[in-house]
């Protein structure tokens, strides 16, 4: 069992189903219908099903998913549910079937960095979804994966969208499962560039996460004393510029947004962060205008650097790291050029 209840996207598999299947030249072309098949995850207590289909899956609402609910969407070990109060317990098969929608169009590039027979490592873009959720379907990594080299892959580890970096994916559920076992030996750097100069050269934060209590952003999170998931991140100034820090974080527990949220209770939010940018406006207008909003950065200037775990069919540990982006370098190099540095201190 994980110990981190937000890890739990390890074991609650995603499958990607496509009907009217056309294979023509190792291209999958699909339509008409998407399921998302979600397993209710170990040590979870028997709650509502709109509860827990709010709580996973987070791009709709709780009173939406009482809707698709009632309007026959929704699987229970194979039977269909339409009572949004139907109590589900561990392990319970859900299943949520939606009809496909035009998708936002995203950057589909990445880069392998490392594969053999049980894994697959790439450098994912910095707007791209890992694995179907939301308005994204198809255009996301997994679905690129599947398409460009015919198998189906389940991520060992999930990005933000606007999160580039080592993802690592599993080849089979089989071999995924192997590697959740080793789930305590997993090591993650990123590398980020914060709004301010940062004053530490090195700094531990060890906050809890919690749901926002101020927020108007429904899934915003924040860190505060009564936070309800214990977090804690270790960061490093690599360096300093005019208004801004590129830094190293480490984090030592895996919570969702756990490095944005942390970066944002330091006061040094990430640059192009719109969610945890101090003000619910900037969220707000990025959705409003459909993503058309003036930002210091065109993303969130967060970089999935290195990821480290044990490989128990090679039983050794391995190490898959990924060079810094072109934006993300091409953005420092301006801000040398025009604003320079100060008090330079960590090399990585």
């Amino acid at each position: 069992m994980l110990k981190n209840k937000d890890e739990v996207y390890l074991i609650t598999i995603l499958v990607y189903t496509y009907i009217n299947k056309i294979m023509e030249k190792n291209h999958i072309v699909a339509n008409t219908e998407q399921k998302l098949i979600s397993i209710v995850p170990d040590g979870y207590k028997p709650m509502r099903l709109d509860i827990y289909l709010a709580g996973r899956f987070t791009y709709l609402s709780r009173s939406r998913w009482q809707k698709e609910i009632k309007s026959g969407k929704i699987f229970v070990n194979n039977i269909p549910i339409t009572i949004p109060h139907y109590i589900v317990y561990q392990h319970y098969v859900i299943e949520y079937k939606r009809q496909s929608a035009q998708e936002p169009e995203v950057d589909p590039h990445y880069t392998l960095l490392y594969e053999d027979d049980y894994i697959i490592a790439v450098n994912k873009s910095g707007n791209l979804p890992t694995h179907p959720a939301g308005k994204y379907f198809h255009n996301t990594l997994t679905m690129l994966l599947w398409n460009h080299i015919g198998i189906q892959c389940m991520p060992l580890n999930r990005l933000d969208r606007e999160t580039s970096g080592v993802v690592i994916l599993a080849k089979s559920g089989r071999i995924a499962s192997a590697f959740l076992r080793y789930s305590e030996t997993i090591a993650k750097t990123y590398y980020a560039i914060v709004i301010g100069n940062c004053s530490f050269t090195r700094l531990t934060v060890d906050t809890p996460i919690g749901l926002s209590q101020d927020s108007r952003i429904r899934k915003k999170r924040a860190a505060y004393a009564q936070g309800q998931w214990h977090a804690v991140t270790h960061f490093t100034v690599i360096k300093r510029y005019n208004g801004y820090t590129l830094i190293k974080a480490m984090p030592q527990t895996g919570r969702t947004h756990q490095i944005r949220v942390h970066c944002e209770h330091i006061g040094h939010p990430i640059a192009g962060d719109t969610m945890y940018s101090d003000r619910d406006d900037d969220f707000l207008n990025y959705i409003q205008s459909k993503g058309n909003v003036e930002r210091p950065f065109k993303r969130c200037a967060l970089h999935a650097r290195m990821y480290r775990l044990y490989h128990p069919f090679l039983q050794k540990m391995i190490a898959i790291k990924a060079p810094l982006p072109q934006d993300m370098r091409t953005f420092l190099l301006q801000l040398e050029s025009t604003n320079g540095t100060t008090n330079n201190t960590t090399k990585s």
